[in-house]
């Protein structure tokens, strides 16, 4: 497990986009926008927003953001992905440990969210202490 870096850039960019043509967003994505912000999380503050990867395994990213209902700063999940020949290993779990720990430790947040695709995910959340707020929906307009 390590911090992303500079050095890093070729390799999360290749999981970005096995994410991305995975995801419900493949037909919306934007590669070069996904590529801009990636540099732009690796040359951020770390303690606002960050990449725990796992090379050529899996990364989590994060950052922080105003909780619009209190003035406690709230961890953000960007993106949480391990390639699929690395699931059941418990990459996943410790990449999400991690940016928990991340959060609380260095960046002092005292909320964490996170999202999920399917209920295998949902039900990790709920087991780990989350608990459903709400749900969002999307529409192309």
């Amino acid at each position: 497990m390590k911090i992303a870096t500079a050095d890093d850039f070729e390799d999360l960019n290749k999981m970005a986009l096995n994410f991305l043509a995975a995801s419900p967003y493949k037909d919306h994505g934007n590669p070069e926008v996904i590529s801009a912000f990636i540099k732009d999380i690796i040359n951020g503050d770390p303690a606002q927003k960050i990449i725990l990867m796992r090379p050529t395994e899996g990364f989590v990213a994060g950052m922080v953001t105003p909780f619009i209902f209190g003035s406690d700063p709230l961890a953000t999940e960007i993106a949480w992905w391990v390639e699929p020949d690395k699931r059941s290993s418990g990459i996943g779990a410790e990449l999400h440990k991690a940016l928990e720990y991340w959060a609380k430790n260095v960046a002092n947040c005292k909320f964490m969210s996170m999202a999920s695709l399917d209920k295998t995910v949902e039900k990790y959340y709920k087991k780990n202490g989350y608990k459903l707020y709400e749900r969002a929906y999307m529409k192309v307009l």
